[in-house]
Parts: C-alpha cells; structure tokens; sequence
C-alpha cells in the first residue's frame, strides 16, 4: 500500500505542483473563509498544514504583517520547491518553508497562535497522533482552523466530473463516498461526527462546524476546465490508468456537459465545505 509520504513525493506531488498557480486560484478564497473564522491578523504566529506550493502561507503573510510569523510545513517536496521558489522570488521576510509531517515532527521551542489549513489535514493516516501533535504546538489556548470538503454529493465540482468518468469506466467511485468512517483522502471529514471525535480525542474543545457553500470557477471555458478536472480530483484517480481513448471519450463527455455551466466568470460548479475552528483545551 502506497504510503501519504510516497504518494505527495511521486507524481501526484509533480503534478499538484504543475498547477499550483491553477489551485490557487480555485481554492484561494475557501481557504481565506477559514483564515476569516480564525480571525487571522497582524501580529500573530501561524503555522500552515498541508501548505503544499505555498499560496495559502502567502496570504495568511499578508494578514499578519512584518510583526508575524508563518511557518509552512508539507510531506511533499516537489509542491514545497514551488513554495520555496516564490518564497525567493519575492523576498519575504515572515515566512518560513520546511518540509515535515506534523504528526512526528519536534516543534520544541516553536509554539503557534494558530494552527491552520487549507485542505491539508484530510491525508493524515492517525488523524488523533497527528492532531495532537498540532495541540502540543500550540500555545495555550491557541486556536485550529481548517476547511475540508463536505460529501461527494455535496460538491458538483467533485461529483460531476466523477460521473462523466463512470460511463466509461468498470471502476467504483475512488474516493469512499459512502463509507462513513475515516479513510485519509479528500473525503475524511465529510462527516461532521468524526471530524468532532478526532478533535476531542486530540485535546482541543469550543469545536465549531460550519456549512459553507460557494461555487468554484474551474476554467474559463468548458475544453480548459475538463483538463482541469481530469487533472485533479476523483475524476483524476478514476481514469489514471485507462488508455488514451477512454480518457478521449471521458474529456468530450465533460466538455458537453460543462457547456451548461458556463457564466461571465468562467466554468463554474458548486463546492460545499466545512469550516473548523477550535481552541487547544
């Protein structure tokens, strides 16, 4: 079985960081609703989880000025050479890079205002060790914020794709849409039940889970948005290994039916997500 670490730092992680620029743009503003919800500002210290190529420890930079601090911390190298490289590029002075897993990594003498996330929790294979790993980083009564997808039904943007793959595919959904238990993946905390056990179990209280829908412009037009959602996503994982005309018949079929979704701002579809925040108890 292929381990979070091998999957981040083989092609998945080459291929996430292809289109760090692309996901930013996508998923910036879920990301900025949780930094809202934690109330993220000037001053503080923040640690980023799963910052991948960097565009959410950017933004929190931003938010907390030359007086902060952020540090973001991934297990993927290639995405983490991306954040490295802006990092570089744009010479700033509040932000720091490393590579590590929050769930063994010694955060001695480095304690946090705020831990936060932009989708970077829902891989972890013992969310209970890793999240309370991220409590002992805290200060005290420091605060958690993530978002996280709620289910497949939920989101268009994951289950539309997905379905156009299905017709031409023998394989069942990749992404655990039914279970109900935790298995890491981008599905984990679509159950708002186990995302409140794993986090009290972990040492933290005052949980808050909130509902947040909003639409997500997956390309400009329908022919750049199917590349898109075949690139990342359920749709990805499904048709991975089929051959090159299946994946041929599976991108005609998403272009026609993202024809439907087409607005002024682009090709957009409809995400759900939960918003998390909570104290270190």
């Amino acid at each position: 079985m292929v381990t979070q670490s091998e999957y981040w730092n083989g092609n998945a992680g080459k291929k996430w960081a292809s289109l760090a620029n692309n996901q930013d743009t996508m998923l910036g503003k879920l990301g900025e609703a949780a930094m809202d919800a934690a109330g993220i500002s000037t001053g503080q210290s923040v640690l980023d989880i799963g910052c991948g190529s960097g565009g959410s420890t950017f933004e929190i930079s931003r938010r907390i000025g030359a007086d902060g601090t952020v540090w973001g911390v991934d297990i993927s190298e290639p995405m983490l050479d991306i954040a490295t490289a802006r990092l570089t590029s744009h010479d700033i002075e509040n932000v720091k890079f490393s590579k590590a897993d929050v769930t063994t990594f010694d955060f001695t003498g480095h304690y946090f205002d705020i831990a936060f996330s932009r989708f970077g929790v829902m891989f972890f294979e013992d969310p209970v060790a890793s999240f309370s790993s991220i409590a002992a980083s805290l200060r005290s009564k420091g605060g958690l914020a993530f978002c996280c997808w709620r289910s497949l039904s939920k989101n268009e943007w994951f289950e539309l794709p997905l379905n156009a793959g299905l017709k031409y595919s023998d394989r069942s959904d990749p992404m655990d849409a039914a279970g109900s238990s935790y298995v890491p993946g981008p599905m984990a905390f679509k159950d708002q039940n186990v995302i409140d056990k794993i986090l009290n179990e972990s040492g933290f209280s005052n949980i808050s889970i909130k509902d947040y829908k909003s639409t997500l412009v997956v390309g400009q037009t329908p022919t750049i948005a199917a590349n898109n959602l075949i690139n990342v996503g359920p749709l990805s994982r499904l048709i991975q290994n089929s051959d090159n005309h299946i994946k041929a018949l599976v991108q005609t079929e998403l272009e026609q039916q993202l024809m439907h979704h087409v607005t002024p701002n682009g090709v957009e579809l409809k995400s759900n997500v939960w918003i998390i925040t909570a104290s270190k108890r």
